[in-house]
């Protein structure tokens, strides 16, 4: 139980800058209007796309991510004579973590085509990627941050099952498109995304992803079936929810 409570701790300072930004109070004290830079409030306090967003005009993946940049980053070959950035991917996660999320960018973007050429398809540049996905989710600059999430996720799967990295990273990718797809108000994708987060989450070896994060995940499932108006699915949602919190008490 201190062990528990200890990870808890560590996590918290992040847990509540994502809920932050992210979760005014509302459905179970977790609702979530969705938040992209420019949006204007519709009258139940959502939000709608900008214009240009990929809201309205969502075609898949390929509405976040060209194929050129899925070229150079998951199918690329890495250059060895490259050093791989990695006192910006060390302090880029300490910037996270601080809550500075605008300087953790502009130090990891600093190096990324360096993270690109030395690591091109390799998890760690997925792990570069994630890192640059939070700092960006944190600022609530979605459309951007979805690139990076959907990248990673490709990396990471694109690996062998001997060389893919634990079940916290998958989590983390599969957590963020699943909150930039609601913020952007593409529920079916957010819901799908979701899912899969929990799915990892109740799947990983104990103590591998924090259970905080694994009930952030389910509150936000449950707003994302609130807008799709999935009544009935909420229902079992909020019970798994119950249990999970009650096998933590």
């Amino acid at each position: 139980m201190r062990l528990r409570k200890d990870r808890a701790q560590k996590a918290l300072p992040l847990l509540l800058c994502l809920m932050a930004v992210s979760i005014p109070f509302g459905l179970s004290g977790c609702s979530e209007p969705s938040t992209t830079p420019g949006d204007t409030s519709s009258t139940t306090g959502a939000k709608t796309p900008a214009s240009g967003a990929p809201g309205s005009k969502f075609k898949g993946e390929e509405s976040f991510v060209t194929p050129e940049e899925e070229k150079r980053f998951v199918d690329g070959t890495p250059d060895t004579s490259v050093k791989f950035p990695e006192e910006e991917f060390v302090k880029g996660k300490k910037l996270r973590d601080l809550l500075k999320p605008a300087e953790g960018e502009k130090v990891l973007k600093s190096k990324l085509d360096d993270a690109v050429k030395s690591a091109a398809g390799e998890t760690r540049l997925g792990q570069y990627c994630v890192r640059l996905n939070n700092c960006l989710h944190m600022q609530g600059k979605e459309t951007e941050a979805m690139k990076y999430a959907i990248i990673a996720s490709h990396i990471f799967y694109k690996q062998p099952p001997e060389k893919r990295p634990l079940p916290m990273l998958f989590f983390n990718v599969h957590l963020h498109q699943g909150l930039g797809y609601k913020a952007l108000r593409i529920f079916p994708e957010a819901e799908k995304q979701l899912r899969k987060a929990i799915n990892i989450a109740a799947g990983a070896p104990a103590g591998q992803v924090d259970w905080n994060w694994h009930r952030l995940c389910y509150y936000q499932l449950i707003d994302t079936l609130t807008f799709e108006k999935k009544f009935g699915e909420i229902k079992v949602v909020k019970a798994d929810v119950k249990a999970l919190e009650d096998s933590h008490k």
